[in-house]
């Protein structure tokens, strides 16, 4: 499994894993040219050395990361304009790298659905509750639409999914196509700050409560899958 940070230039749609500080430029080549490749390097140094401060505990500007990049300051700030946009791309870099070892490690000790998918939710609220005000203003600047630029906030596309996939492959076989893509399409919609925000700002339930509320949910759902499953298998 491999937990990514995604960012975009122009057209061309990246994705790495947290951690690597040493990028496969030869293959990232093959994806954009020469000028967009050392785009790339750039904002990826950048993201990299702004993460390493977010690790530290401290706080930064954007031209401390420019120093600690080695580059240039001005061209710092043309890829990250204010600092709230560089706090949100080195803050999500960070806290996907934690995600993925603490995640990685739970779904190798245990085949049983119920403990793979409550590991993802546990990494998945500890990751909120550490960074709430990111996933807010990740959040906030997504629904601002054609008003923010494409590359303004950092993206995980698809991690949701493949998060929940990786956790349910164990019952893969025992629902159909058109269920199973069911099961991870309902199960979504309780990972992230989104389902934190009705929970919590609208049912205004606190924080345990909330958590509570999102697993009851999540393994309801799981067992009303697999329940239909099996009913659907049963000779008449």
């Amino acid at each position: 499994m491999g937990l990514v940070y995604h960012i975009r230039q122009g057209s061309v749609s990246t994705w790495f894993l947290p951690g690597q500080c040493r990028v496969d430029w030869s293959a990232m080549s093959n994806l954009v040219g020469g000028r967009s490749n050392q785009k790339l390097r750039t904002h990826i140094a950048l993201v990299e050395c702004a993460a390493q401060f977010v690790r530290e505990g401290l706080g930064f500007t954007v031209s401390e990361v420019a120093d600690r990049a080695r580059v240039g300051r001005t061209t710092a700030y043309r890829y990250f304009p204010n600092l709230e946009m560089l706090i949100a791309h080195a803050s999500l870099y960070a806290t996907t790298e934690v995600e993925q070892q603490s995640i990685g490690v739970a779904l190798e000790t245990t085949t049983s659905a119920n403990e793979r998918l409550r590991a993802i939710f546990e990494a998945n609220e500890k990751s909120i509750a550490e960074h709430d005000h990111l996933y807010r203003t990740m959040l906030r600047l997504s629904l601002s639409g054609d008003s923010v630029p494409d590359n303004a906030f950092p993206r995980r596309s698809g991690v949701r999914k493949e998060l929940l996939e990786e956790a349910l492959d164990v019952v893969r076989d025992s629902l159909d196509e058109a269920h199973y893509e069911k099961l991870i399409a309902s199960l979504s919609l309780f990972l992230g700050i989104e389902a934190d925000i009705v929970l919590r700002d609208v049912c205004l339930l606190s924080e345990e409560e909330a958590r509570e509320t999102k697993a009851w949910g999540a393994y309801a759902i799981l067992q009303a899958a697999l329940a239909e499953a099996r009913a659907d298998v049963q000779p008449a």
